[in-house]
């Protein structure tokens, strides 16, 4: 077996049980769905969950709003629209947009991030 070799500068994150390396972030402009995936530029992978969504009734026919992952990990948010746009994540709530924002390095805070 060849040994792999992977370069430094790779992006990299998990989705659907498996690792996805990228070379950039997506393009400028992506919306899940249709995408699976979309690779922001700190390399992190996002995408929808497929259990535990949420059915919201809006007049004649249901919506539905899908857990959204961020390197295979809920984050707590349920959308039924991820964008990455401008550089930006953004997901479509039951309450509107909401954007993700990244915690500094050397912050208190352990987690990646969140919405606002």
């Amino acid at each position: 077996m060849r040994p792999v070799f992977r370069d430094s500068v790779l992006l990299s994150g998990r989705a659907v049980g498996g690792t996805f390396y990228r070379e950039n972030a997506s393009e400028p402009y992506v919306t899940i769905p249709p995408a699976l995936i979309i690779t922001d530029s700190n390399g992190a992978t996002w995408t929808l969950g497929h259990a535990g969504y949420i059915e919201v009734f809006n007049g004649r026919w249901p919506d539905w709003f899908w857990p959204v992952l961020r390197n295979d990990v809920p984050t707590g948010e349920h959308a039924k629209k991820i964008e990455y746009r401008r550089g930006k994540i953004r997901i479509w709530t039951r309450n509107g947009w909401r954007v993700w924002t990244e915690h500094k390095p050397g912050s208190m805070i352990l987690a990646p991030g969140h919405f606002i």
